[in-house]
């Protein structure tokens, strides 16, 4: 069974997370493009976690649409490691503190996985 990795993480502070499983590989997915709620006063000291994150992001489509892009271009891979017997695919998610949106879109992308089968394991290295 192919077990997935997913990471959050600041390019400011930790960077982007070690492969753990020896072949150096995995995706790394920069949402630093993405609006960035840390600018909002109000905001700025939640994490992609809370409620008002979550609402933020609704409110910006082009988040939920880059998280269903990376979705298509993981599955493609996992369906190929699967075949070769990997173990492990990592997947990170980058943001410039590693708070909020790196945050919100591995949660997404963790959600969408479950609902399709596969076995996940989300840390988020800034939190």
């Amino acid at each position: 069974m192919l077990n997935l990795d997913l990471y959050s993480f600041g390019f400011r502070s930790r960077g982007i997370p070690a492969n753990n499983w020896g072949d150096g590989g995995g995706f790394v997915f920069d949402c630093r493009f993405l609006p960035n709620p840390y600018h909002i006063p109000e905001l700025k000291h939640l994490t992609g976690r809370d409620q008002q994150i979550i609402d933020f992001f609704h409110e910006h489509p082009e988040v939920d649409i880059f998280v269903q892009q990376c979705l298509a271009i993981v599955e493609t891979a996992a369906g190929r490691y699967q075949q070769r017997d990997f173990k492990h695919m990592q997947i990170s998610f980058g943001c410039t503190g590693g708070q909020h949106r790196s945050v919100y879109c591995s949660e997404k992308m963790r959600e969408l996985l479950i609902d399709k089968g596969y076995q996940v394991v989300l840390q988020h290295t800034e939190l």
